[in-house]
C-alpha cells in the first residue's frame, strides 16, 4: 500500500522548530542588551587630580570623566502571523519533499489557498483536449495553443441560446450565423452560461496516459516526454472562474497506455509467465496493485488541483472488464496474496483524498453501473468496484447510468437505451438506497447520456438521442432530489437545444404522502425486508443491512456479514401478512407496522406463528425497519 503521508506530524515539527529559532533569538538579543560596558579609571568621580599644597604654583590637572554608559535594550524582534506562516510552509515544503521523493508536487501558495468549494448541485458538460488546443504550425514544428477562446463571443452565444429558450425567432435568425463561426469551446462555455448548466469536466489525464497541463512531479516527467500539448490552463481557468463555472479535472486512473509501456511495461499487468496481459482491445492496462502506480496518479491529481481545479475525478479507478479479463481474474489474484481487488481500489482512493485535502479540492470518482445495482458480487470485485469501500473515501460518488451501456433485462426494459428516464430512474433509486447505508458517505453524483448509441442499430432504426431522451434523464433526477448530474458526449458534439429545460424545479422531488423518495411507505419497506429474509438469493442479501437503522448494527459491512449476518439467518420465515402502518412522529419521521409471522428459530422446529409491531425510521433518505421477532 502507499506510504502514508503523516503531514500533521510534519507541521507539528515545524512549529518546534520555528518557537526554537524564536527563542535562541529572544536568548542572544537580552545577552546583547544586559552586557556591562568597559570601565574606566575615569569612571569614578573621585579620580579628579587636585593640586598638592608643595605645588601651588603649578597649574591645576582635571582628567575629565568620561559619561556613564546606560544599557539599552535592543527590541527583540516580533514576527507577524504571515511571516511565521510563510516559515512553517517552507518547512513543511522541505519535509514534503524529502518524503515524497519523485512524487513531490507543491502545495498551493498561501495566497490561493481556498476553502473547499461547494461541489452540491453540480450539472457539467464534459470536455476533451482537443477542443481547447490546436496545433498552429505543422508536424515537423507543432504549435500547439489555445483555440480562441472570446469573451465577446461567448456572451453572444449566451444571448443565442436565451433567445433559444423563449422563442425568439427574430433574435434566433440573427445569431444563427455563430454557430458556424465560433469556436467548439466559445459555444459550450456560452450553453453553460444560458442554460442551468454551470460545470465543465476536463482531460487532465487521458486514458492513453496523456498529460494536457504543465506538470512539475519527476515521475511524470520521466513517463511523459514534453510534447507541447499543455493546455493554456491557467488562462482558461480564470476565464471559466470569472463566469462562476465549477471545473472538474478527470483523472484516469487505471488504463494508461503511456505508463503501461513505460521502462518495458514494468508497470503493466502482467500473465504468469511474466508477459504483458492485454485486454478484449488488445490494450494493456497498469497494475493497480503497484505502489509507484498509485503514487503515480496522486501525483497527476495533486498537479491538477494546484492548477487551481475545484474538484479531482478519477476515473478508470478500476481494473479491467471483459471476457478476456474474468477469464484471467483468478490466476491475476493469484499473483497478489489474498488482499481483494476492491480492497486495493479503496486504498487507493483513501490514500488519493488524504493526499488532496491540503489542496481543499473535492475528489469524486466513477463507478461502473452495475455497481449501483449489485453488492459484492463476483463481477463488483473482478473490476475492484464496490459501493460500500467507495463511497465513504470520496466527496462525490458517480455512477455511469448511459443507458446504451445495459442489456436487455436491466431495470424491466427490454431495450435500455430506449428508456432513458427509466433507466435513469431505476438506477438513482439504487443509488439512493445503498448509499443510505452509511453516514460518513459521499454525495451521488450520476454519469448520463448526451450521445446516439448508433452502434445498437441498423441505420434505418436508429433512436436518436433529442430534447426528450436528454430531459427525460434529468427529470428523473429531479423527481428523486437530485440537481446534480455529468452529461458525457465523447464526441463534443452538444446542442444547446437540447440543455434549455424547464426552469420551475419547486414541485420537485415528487411528494406522495408517507413514501420516501424511492417509493416505499414503511409497510413495504417491513415486506422488502422479510422478502429478503425469506429468499435463498445471496445476491440480495445486503438489503438486510441497508434495511436496518445504522444504529442497530453494525456500521462496516464485512463485519456485520461475518458476525450479524448468521444470527439474523437463524429465523426462518415460512409465511408473513404486512398489515397497517402508524405514524408515530411526524418530526422525527418514524412509524410502527403490523406484521403477522410464521416462522422457525435456529434449530427449533417449532413453528412460532404472532403478530407483533415493527418499528420504522426514516433515515439517510429511506425507510427502514427494526424487526421485532
Amino acid at each position: 500500500m502507499l506510504q502514508k503521508r503523516k503531514y500533521m506530524k510534519m507541521e507539528k515539527q515545524m512549529k518546534k522548530t520555528c518557537i526554537i529559532i524564536l527563542l535562541v533569538l529572544s536568548v542572544m538579543m537580552t545577552m546583547t542588551a544586559c552586557q556591562k560596558p568597559t570601565e574606566t579609571a575615569s569612571q569614578n568621580p573621585s579620580n579628579t587630580i587636585q593640586p598638592s599644597p608643595s605645588d601651588e604654583n603649578s597649574p591645576t590637572e582635571t582628567v575629565t570623566q568620561e559619561p556613564t554608559l546606560t544599557p539599552t535594550t535592543t527590541p527583540t524582534p516580533t514576527l507577524s502571523p504571515e511571516e511565521i506562516a510563510i516559515i512553517e510552509r517552507e518547512q513543511l515544503e522541505a519535509q514534503r519533499k524529502e518524503q515524497d521523493g519523485e512524487f513531490y508536487v507543491p502545495l498551493k501558495p498561501l495566497e490561493n489557498n481556498s476553502d473547499k468549494p461547494d461541489g452540491d448541485n453540480i450539472r457539467a458538460m464534459y470536455i476533451i483536449d482537443s477542443v481547447i488546443t490546436k496545433n498552429f504550425g505543422s508536424e515537423d514544428q507543432p504549435d500547439w495553443r489555445m483555440v480562441r477562446c472570446e469573451d465577446e463571443n461567448i456572451q453572444l452565444y449566451k444571448s443565442y441560446v436565451e433567445a433559444l429558450a423563449i422563442n425568439d425567432t427574430q433574435k434566433i435568425n440573427d445569431l444563427a450565423y455563430l454557430n458556424n463561426n465560433l469556436t467548439t469551446l466559445e459555444k459550450i462555455i456560452g450553453t453553460i452560461l444560458g442554460t442551468e448548466m454551470n460545470a465543465v469536466v476536463l482531460n487532465i489525464k487521458s486514458g492513453d496516459g496523456g498529460i494536457t497541463i504543465p506538470m512539475q512531479a519527476e515521475c511524470i516527467k520521466l513517463v511523459n516526454s514534453e510534447t507541447g500539448r499543455f493546455l493554456a490552463i491557467k488562462d482558461l481557468l480564470a476565464q471559466l472562474k470569472g463566469y462562476g463555472i465549477y471545473t472538474i479535472a478527470r483523472v484516469t486512473s487505471f488504463q494508461d497506455d503511456t505508463l503501461a509501456e513505460y521502462n518495458g511495461y514494468q508497470h503493466a499487468i502482467k500473465n504468469p509467465d511474466g508477459s504483458i496481459w492485454l485486454d478484449d482491445n488488445r490494450s494493456a492496462w497498469v497494475d493497480a496493485y503497484d505502489e509507484w502506480v498509485q503514487n503515480y496518479n496522486i501525483a497527476a491529481a495533486k498537479e491538477a488541483a494546484l492548477a487551481g481545479f475545484d474538484e479531482i475525478n478519477f476515473d478508470y479507478v478500476r481494473f479491467p472488464e471483459g471476457r478476456k479479463w474474468g477469464t484471467y481474474y483468478q490466476e491475476y489474484m493469484k499473483l497478489h496474496g489474498e488482499t481483494r481487488s476492491d480492497e486495493i481500489i479503496h486504498g487507493f482512493l483513501k490514500d488519493a483524498y488524504q493526499a488532496l485535502q491540503p489542496y481543499n479540492v473535492n475528489v469524486s470518482a466513477d463507478i461502473f453501473g452495475l455497481v449501483a445495482r449489485q453488492w459484492d458480487s463476483d463481477d463488483c470485485i473482478k473490476i475492484g468496484q464496490n459501493w460500500y469501500r467507495i463511497t465513504n473515501v470520496v466527496d462525490y460518488i458517480c455512477p455511469m447510468i448511459y443507458p446504451s451501456h445495459y442489456t436487455t433485462g436491466w431495470y424491466g426494459f427490454e431495450y435500455p437505451d430506449m428508456n432513458p428516464y427509466g433507466m435513469v430512474l431505476g438506477a438513482m433509486k439504487d443509488s439512493i438506497e445503498k448509499n443510505s447505508a452509511f453516514n460518513d458517505n459521499g454525495k451521488v453524483r450520476l454519469w448520463i447520456q448526451d450521445f446516439t448509441a448508433k452502434y445498437l442499430y441498423q441505420p434505418d432504426s436508429i433512436y436518436y438521442y433529442g430534447y426528450e431522451q436528454i430531459y427525460g434523464q434529468v427529470k428523473a433526477l429531479r423527481e428523486l432530489g437530485s440537481f446534480s448530474y455529468m452529461f458525457w458526449n465523447n464526441g463534443i458534439s452538444y446542442d444547446a437545444s437540447k440543455y434549455i429545460f424547464p426552469n420551475d424545479i419547486s414541485g420537485y422531488p415528487l411528494a406522495d404522502g408517507d413514501k420516501d423518495p424511492i417509493g416505499r411507505t414503511p409497510a413495504m419497506a417491513a415486506k422488502e425486508y422479510l422478502s429478503v429474509l425469506s429468499s435463498t438469493n445471496n445476491l440480495n442479501q445486503y438489503m438486510l443491512f441497508v434495511l436496518t437503522p445504522i444504529d442497530y448494527r453494525e456500521n462496516d459491512y464485512d463485519e456485520w456479514l461475518e458476525n450479524e449476518f448468521p444470527v439474523i439467518k437463524q429465523t426462518k420465515i415460512l409465511g408473513y401478512t404486512i398489515g397497517e402502518y402508524v405514524i408515530t412522529n411526524d418530526n422525527e419521521k418514524s412509524a410502527e407496522v403490523s406484521v403477522t409471522l410464521k416462522y422457525t428459530k435456529g434449530d427449533d422446529v417449532t413453528e412460532i406463528y404472532k403478530t407483533v409491531l415493527w418499528k420504522a425510521v426514516f433515515e439517510n433518505g429511506i425507510w427502514k425497519i427494526i424487526p421485532e421477532f
